[in-house]
């Protein structure tokens, strides 16, 4: 294998794919990216077993084709510091990966290419396309709600509900939830689909997609998501398990609505969090007729109390949520107004950006 890239051609593959590289080499080669260079472009491949992802790139020349594995850490971080527009020269001989550029060469050892797992679709797929900047807003304004590392494995992940011409997205750790939805664009599909994409694959399409309204191209079966955008493709084993009645999550009953700046409850919530206790990040909600009391206090007697002015004309009302929860949700807001619906004070609270349905966040109250 012979071949020469500028560093701007590669070195994003390289990057991207080492992302998803498993660094904690239980099977060596999967530390390992495949490098495949032929017919004037090179294919990077990294897999973990459950995660693929494959990025070509065009190149300066391809002298010699063929393909051989490098460690992905290495071989990204090296690239990355490069000068860049600079060109670099690729050379495997007697099984050491040569990269050299200008005064600099390294010598890479390699794994044989032959080893290399490549995650394989075989079973029968549904396929849909949709533009980058949706499907990317519905991952992130719903993945902070995620499980990290629930026993109910299947929360530890993120709900992909295709519904006639909807695509919606859910998750939830048990104590909050996140719903995101938009319209799709081809509505003849009639796809009806529902599943749960592993916690890592979710957070790193949500760096890979691109906001723009470039389509992509989605492959999906029974076991398998797949993703096709620019020159990359992006492949996950999906979570096997039923997903909760997400529905039946959201509160009933007589809404009573807050509304205040989203600034100016962020900042009040930030200075109650210095003073709330540091295992349960607990907050009071006291609400009467136009106003909010936020109090929080902890073990060693301290305490932070603060009185907002709000617009709000439901009934008298205390309630504790997690402070850590409120600002997460905050944080994924866009607007300068913010809604919060409360339906008593054992009942689940709705938060959502005025006249917007599409994006919806429900916590759970805590008991302080």
């Amino acid at each position: 294998m012979k071949f020469k890239a500028k560093k701007s051609q590669i070195v994003e593959a390289l990057q991207n794919a080492a992302a998803v590289a498993e660094r904690r080499q239980t099977i060596p080669i999967l530390a390992n990216l495949r490098i495949k260079a032929y017919n004037g472009s090179v294919e990077v491949t990294a897999t973990d077993l459950e995660i693929q992802i494959k990025a070509s790139s065009e190149v300066v020349s391809t002298e010699e084709e063929g393909e051989t594995t490098v460690s992905a850490r290495k071989m990204s971080e090296l690239c990355r510091t490069l000068p860049d527009n600079e060109e670099i020269s690729f050379v495997l001989s007697n099984g050491k990966l040569t990269v050299a550029s200008k005064g600099f060469h390294a010598d890479f050892a390699t794994i044989s290419a032959d080893d290399f797992p490549e995650l394989e679709i075989s079973e029968e797929q549904s396929s849909l396309t949709l533009n980058s900047s949706v499907l990317k807003r519905i991952l992130v304004k719903t993945s902070f709600s995620m499980a990290s590392q629930d026993v109910r494995y299947y929360l530890n992940g993120l709900l992909l509900e295709f519904d006639q011409n909807k695509i919606k997205g859910v998750a939830t750790d048990g104590h909050r939830l996140a719903l995101a939805s938009a319209e799709l664009q081809n509505k003849e599909t009639g796809t009806q689909l529902k599943q749960i994409l592993p916690r890592k694959a979710v957070l790193e399409l949500s760096k890979l997609l691109p906001q723009s309204e470039e389509s992509v191209e989605i492959d999906m079966g029974p076991s398998y998501f797949s993703i096709k955008f620019s020159n990359l493709q992006f492949s996950t084993k999906l979570i096997d398990g039923k997903y909760p009645d997400y529905e039946k999550v959201f509160p009933s009953g007589d809404p009573s609505t807050l509304s205040l700046k989203k600034e100016k409850l962020q900042l009040a919530l930030s200075r109650a969090s210095v003073l709330s206790n540091e295992k349960y990040r607990g907050v009071r909600f006291a609400l009467s007729k136009d106003s909010l009391k936020l109090t929080a206090n902890n073990p060693e007697q301290e305490l932070a109390e603060e009185v907002l002015e709000v617009d709000y004309k439901g009934s008298p009302l205390e309630i504790g949520f997690n402070i850590g929860y409120l600002l997460d949700v905050l944080g994924s807001v866009d607007s300068t107004d913010v809604e919060l619906v409360f339906y008593g004070e054992d009942s689940s609270c709705i938060i959502k950006e005025p006249s917007l349905e599409s994006e919806v966040y429900v916590i759970m109250p805590m008991r302080l």
